[in-house]
């Protein structure tokens, strides 16, 4: 298996961009993955744009060495913006792997560590009113936990 295409995605929210990297296959698996510092799109895509020519044509399944090759592949190793690109390559990588192998991450990774995550909503709202009412109504919907900006956007 090689891959074949590297492609990107953001996606804007009214709070932030999300950054995704889609790694294609030639035998039509693709991987995706998200970069994790997601105020710094411009920036990720750029690292992007870096590391795109050293996984196109590869073997997907050498993770660690497509890896190391991106981290310490210049003279400096990867800082923020590169390592969330990596972080995002090597996210999409391992979805390439459990799909080939027809099973969760999770279970390439070590096995499932629990049976429940609790999980955050995050609240909106520019008055302490507003984020209250948006709070109560996460919490009818389940969550016991919510997030939220005291600045604003």
């Amino acid at each position: 298996m090689k891959t074949t295409a590297f492609r990107t995605l953001v996606l804007g929210t009214p709070w932030r961009n999300l950054t995704y990297c889609i790694i294609e296959t030639d035998e039509g698996i693709s991987g995706i993955g998200e970069a994790g510092l997601n105020i710094r799109a411009h920036a990720v895509l750029g690292a992007f744009r870096h590391l795109e020519p050293q996984i196109v044509g590869q073997d997907p399944a050498r993770i660690e060495h497509l890896w190391q090759l991106m981290f310490r592949g210049g003279f400096f190793p990867g800082g923020n913006v590169v390592s969330s690109a990596i972080s995002a390559i090597d996210i999409a990588l391992w979805d390439i792997k459990g799909k080939r192998l027809g099973v969760p991450i999770y279970e390439l990774m070590g096995g499932k560590t629990r049976d429940r995550v609790r999980c955050y909503m995050h609240v909106h709202g520019v008055t302490v009113e507003a984020l209250a009412k948006d709070a109560v109504a996460k919490a009818k919907q389940g969550f016991t936990a919510v997030r939220f900006s005291p600045w604003g956007p």
